[in-house]
């Protein structure tokens, strides 16, 4: 977990940060290893729009989300797709995302 000031008229506070995230084009990536009590484990969220869904892997995920980011959002959800096995269980399905509408292009092969 991060903390950073706020600092006000009233004087400064220490808040603490404990999602770490990275933007993209209408998404970001958030990596959480905070709420271990909630999740099980540390987690890496593709988050669309404005929360308006979560795709979950258990484990960091920061490396790769990273690299796919500049590519945009469906590069990052082909490889949300790829890995099955680690998708959490609070995870949306991915065949219901408002607004969102796939290219033609071929899928991710990681």
């Amino acid at each position: 977990m991060r903390y950073e000031q706020l600092v006000t008229d009233h004087g400064t506070f220490q808040i603490s940060v404990p999602n770490k995230t990275m933007e993209g084009d209408g998404f970001y990536v958030s990596y959480n290893d905070h709420d271990t009590s909630i999740y099980g484990s540390d987690t890496t969220a593709l988050v669309f729009g404005q929360m308006q869904r979560f795709f979950i892997l258990t484990g960091d995920h920061r490396a790769q989300y990273a690299e796919l980011i500049p590519a945009g959002f469906e590069a990052c959800l082909d490889y949300y797709k790829a890995n099955p096995d680690l998708a959490h269980g609070y995870s949306d399905r991915v065949d219901d995302i408002p607004g969102f509408e796939p290219s033609s292009t071929a899928p991710f092969t990681p």
